[in-house]
């Protein structure tokens, strides 16, 4: 067994937001890069580890996998409380953490899942552009739903929580960072602020170049 934690990840991918957790947390990780795409030459060692094939992959130093990105959020701050990932309980940010954790990857990370790879879901070519289309379409409305509530400098306000990791690294996927910047200025400079952090910057840095 590793005396660290490993995970398998893919740059650009949602392991990155898994990265900034333990870079926040000053937890040592140890990263291997994979690529989950159908014949390749990786793909076999994702899967011994996550049988669905998806990252991010965090194998435990006692050789437990976790997969999920939420889950490894509160893993991490359960290892790190300090590092403030999570707000504790009784304090009044935990509950909107919560419902907004939670409605990043249950409502916006399947857009993502679904659009990202279509064909896999539609087996006729104009219904997979339609698919793609669509959940592009819907994602921007939840998007601009969240841009509606969220606070500043940061998602809860004053302080910086898990919730900015995931605003810095998927401001950074579809619809882009150009789309952030004119239609949801609140989120675009949260993910501005997040990823220009000490400890973040690195990981945004390795990840998106």
């Amino acid at each position: 067994m590793s005396a660290n934690h490993r995970l398998l990840g893919c740059k650009g991918c949602g392991s990155a937001i898994v990265e900034c957790a333990f870079a926040i947390a000053g937890i040592p990780l140890d990263y291997e890069e994979v690529d989950y795409s159908a014949g390749s030459p990786t793909r076999e060692r994702l899967l011994a580890v996550n049988p669905l094939g998806q990252v991010p992959a965090l194998v435990l130093p006692d050789g437990t996998v976790m997969t999920e990105s939420l889950a490894a959020i509160h893993y991490v701050n359960d290892l790190a409380p300090k590092a403030g990932l999570v707000p504790p309980k009784g304090d009044a940010l935990r509950v909107p953490f919560l419902r907004w954790s939670t409605f990043i990857v249950a409502a916006l990370y399947p857009t993502w899942t679904y659009g990202d790879e279509p064909a896999k879901w539609v087996e006729d070519t104009h219904g997979a552009k339609q698919l793609r289309e669509s959940t592009d379409e819907h994602r921007k409305k939840l998007w601009l739903q969240v841009e509606e509530i969220v606070g500043a400098p940061y998602f809860l306000g004053e302080r910086m929580t898990a919730l900015d990791l995931y605003v810095a690294n998927m401001a950074r996927w579809r619809p882009g960072a150009a789309w952030f910047a004119k239609n949801a200025p609140k989120l675009n400079a949260i993910a501005q602020r997040t990823s220009a952090t000490a400890k973040v910057a690195d990981v945004i840095k390795r990840n998106f170049g």
